[in-house]
């Protein structure tokens, strides 16, 4: 009989990078509906502006996410990642069927677009800082 073992650190990672990014790009809107430069939270958004300073940080929160993804799930950090980039691309194609009165479709196809890129690019990051802090890599001392 074979036992099916669950990879909890792979899920896990997971929905860490997707906390990290919702709970930052949240506060950040949040801090700008505060200082009068976003609307509301849950308000449509179609000023051209607007929708790119959201889609600059849901961008940078992405990567960071993803860095943490990676960073929790250590030897499978590529599969996590990849994890995490399907399921942004996915969620933001429904995202634009159902917030379709909330932003202009560009918006979400836009970051369904670039969600797997910039997960890509959050675990490159992970595995240079796992490269520059390997113990392994460190020069010898005189």
């Amino acid at each position: 009989m074979t036992r099916f073992k669950i990879p909890y650190r792979l899920i896990l990672s997971v929905m860490a990078g997707i906390a990290i990014a919702a709970v930052f790009s949240v506060l950040t809107h949040l801090l700008l509906y505060a200082a009068g430069m976003a609307p509301p939270l849950f308000k449509p958004m179609f000023d051209k502006h607007d929708l790119i300073i959201s889609l600059i940080y849901h961008s940078v929160y992405a990567i960071a996410g993803a860095f943490v993804t990676a960073w929790i799930a250590r030897k499978q950090a590529r599969k996590a990642v990849f994890i995490l980039g399907s399921k942004e691309a996915i969620m933001w194609v429904v995202g634009m069927v159902l917030l379709w009165h909330h932003s202009p479709p560009w918006f979400n196809i836009t970051k369904a677009v670039l969600g797997p890129p910039l997960a890509w690019f959050g675990g490159k990051l992970y595995q240079l800082y796992k490269k520059k802090h390997d113990p392994a890599n460190a020069p010898p001392a005189v």
